[in-house]
């Protein structure tokens, strides 16, 4: 198994290490734990278009800001659906 950054930032929060031999059953639980939390990310209707581009960007995604206020906001909707 490839051990990702990701991977090496649970291991970093739950060991207190960030090593890939440290990979064990808490830290994929602290790993979905965190992915969980990301999807339960709301978007608001009323936000802005400079605010829906930031919640994105905390997605890890770059909206563009030409389309309208409903595909960006489907994009994000689109987002959290696939985890």
């Amino acid at each position: 198994m490839e051990i990702t950054e990701e991977m090496l930032d649970a291991i970093e929060a739950v060991k207190g290490r960030r090593e890939a031999q440290y990979w064990d059953h808490q830290c994929r639980r602290y790993m979905e734990k965190a992915r969980a939390e990301i999807c339960n990310f709301s978007i608001n209707k009323n936000l802005s278009k400079n605010e829906l581009e930031a919640k994105g960007r905390e997605l890890g995604v770059e909206l563009d800001k030409r389309k309208s206020k409903d595909k960006l906001i489907s994009e994000i909707d689109n987002l959290l659906k696939k985890g």
